[in-house]
């Protein structure tokens, strides 16, 4: 695990940043605006970082409601994958989510998201059931996709 991760949360400065790890991780990515608005409406938006680098490692958004909280994204720089930060960001959402009073955390996350899948399922993390066609965006050939999306819960209490 790496224990030097520094979280904080992101800034309208770092959405450029952010956007550019969206475009190398997710056949459709966030747009900007998408970003902005989670910012705006006051979103838990965690960035990770180190003390000896600037350059932004891994980050998430996540809604906090009434009891519960929606996890909408953990994502990791494909050149830092295998460190533990997406673990360590987990676990900061996390005590977020319990200081909030939520009971639970849900998440929506590709049907063919494997690693993802297997990620959620070791921290505990449960299939509840499925969204058909959840996921629509075109491929690089400009193909439209629709994939479905399992929901997974995760129980703090």
């Amino acid at each position: 695990m790496n224990h030097n991760i520094i979280f904080q949360k992101i800034e309208t400065v770092d959405l450029a940043d952010v956007a550019a790890i969206e475009q190398q991780c997710y056949p459709n990515p966030w747009p900007i605006k998408t970003m902005q608005d989670c910012l705006d409406a006051d979103y838990q938006c965690l960035k990770g970082l180190t003390e000896l680098s600037p350059e932004i490692r891994c980050y998430a958004f996540m809604m906090i409601g009434h009891e519960e909280a929606h996890l909408l994204k953990i994502t990791v720089h494909p050149a830092h994958r295998k460190k533990g930060l997406a673990q360590a960001m987990l676990h900061r959402l996390t005590l977020i989510a319990r200081i909030n009073h939520a009971r639970k955390i849900w998440l929506e996350v590709r049907t063919s998201n494997d690693e993802a899948i297997r990620f959620y399922r070791r921290a505990g993390f449960e299939i509840k059931g499925k969204r058909r066609n959840y996921y629509r965006y075109k491929d690089h050939n400009g193909k439209q996709i629709k994939e479905d999306a399992l929901v997974m819960c995760y129980s703090l209490i």
